[in-house]
Formats: structure tokens, sequence, C-alpha cells
């Protein structure tokens, strides 16, 4: 047998072989992203040269590559003129941005406070907004509505549907 014969037998062989054997689909598997980190019981500071400016603190937190993930959330900063925090069931934080789910309770330090379902807050704008029913109090006085729109630098409301009460001295 010449080698030309013997190469031409291999690719017979080949070629046979790939028309008799079907290519089987690879199984599709469900592709789920995996944290770079995750912890329990945690808070974590945010500290200038002066004092503490923020922390959170959470339950269990997730640390995704652009995003946290933390659930029985609370977010305290102390940056501004009052101090303010907010707590939620479940956050997503993700580039100044926090998008809270599940008995959002916000709270400063003068008493002004409102508790929903859901919302987020934009640490850049300093602005909180909520697309469902909101309860805001301070000093007795109360406020109940939709969609809420609530501007921290500027102490500016806005929101539709509202209805309240008001304590007169």
């Amino acid at each position: 047998m010449s080698i030309n014969g013997f190469f031409l037998l291999i690719l017979t062989l080949l070629i046979g072989m790939f028309g008799y054997f079907e290519p089987h689909e690879r199984q599709k598997q469900e592709v789920r992203e995996v944290p770079l980190f995750e912890l329990d019981q945690f808070v974590i500071y945010e500290i200038n040269r002066f004092k503490i400016e923020r922390f959170f603190q959470g339950v269990q937190g997730k640390r995704f590559i652009d995003r946290y993930e933390i659930s029985d959330a609370k977010f305290t900063n102390n940056s501004k003129i009052m101090s303010e925090s907010i707590h939620s069931d479940n956050a997503l934080y993700k580039e100044n941005l926090i998008l809270l789910d599940g008995n959002v309770h916000y709270v400063r330090e003068d008493g002004f406070q409102f508790r929903s379902s859901e919302g987020s807050y934009d640490q850049n704008s300093s602005r909180i907004q909520t697309q469902g029913a909101f309860l805001l109090t301070k000093d007795g006085n109360k406020v109940e509505g939709s969609h809420l729109d609530y501007n921290v630098n500027l102490d500016t409301v806005s929101a539709d549907k509202v209805r309240g009460s008001y304590q007169f001295n």
C-alpha cells in the first residue's frame, strides 16, 4: 500500500465516521451569576479624616462586578447637615443608586420620615422616589399619597393623590 492510498483510506474512514455519527447538541445549562464575595451580619463604613460619612449594614450581602445586593439593609448618611437613614428588606446598590424593596423606612434627624413598600434613592441628586403608596410623617403631621418625589437638598416633596392631616399649635 502506498502512502497516498493510506491517507486516502484514513480520509474515507473519517468522512464515513462523520456521516455515521450524528453530532449531539450540548445540554443547555443555566448560567448563574456568581458573586465576587458574600458577607453575613456586616457593617461597611465610609470614613473621611474627621468622621464616619456613610455606612451601610445588612444581614446578608453579595458583591457582584457591578452591584451590591443586600438583605435587611440599612444605609446611613452623616455627610449632610442632618443625618439620614433608609432601611428596607432588600436593596440593590449600583453606581450611587439604591433600589429598595419591602418595608422601606426613611428617617431624618429632625423627625421627618416616610414609609413605603418600595423606592429608590439617588445619592448624586439626593432624590428619593417611590412609585406606590407612601406615608410621610413629621411632628404629628401625616401625609398619604402615591408616587413620592422627595429632594433632600432642596427639602421639597411632590406626590400624587395626596391626603393629609396637620397639627396646628
